[in-house]
């Protein structure tokens, strides 16, 4: 694949991701309405969802730099320890 095609596809799956990610605010705007009480903690599924969303960006990063995820300076080990996760 050369790089124009990669960066077309690139281009077509940011938009489809856009028109997702629409629906999820929109989705992630109503439940806060109807359950202000509600946090992330009592959420397992939404923060297992939004935890995948932050490594999965950071993993297209590394895996473009040549970075495994258990590399000395990967985005992925970075987003990992933020999140509060421990690298195995």
């Amino acid at each position: 694949m050369t790089i124009r095609e990669y960066e077309k596809r690139m281009k077509q799956h940011e938009a489809a991701f856009n028109r997702l990610w629409v629906k999820i605010i929109y989705d992630t705007n109503d439940f806060i309405k109807d359950n202000p009480e509600k946090t992330m903690y009592d959420l397992y599924q939404a923060d297992k969802f939004t935890d995948s969303l932050s490594l999965s960006g950071a993993r297209i990063k590394d895996k473009i730099n040549g970075k495994e995820p258990n590399n000395r300076g990967s985005l992925t080990k970075k987003i990992r320890k933020a999140l509060g996760f421990t690298y195995p």
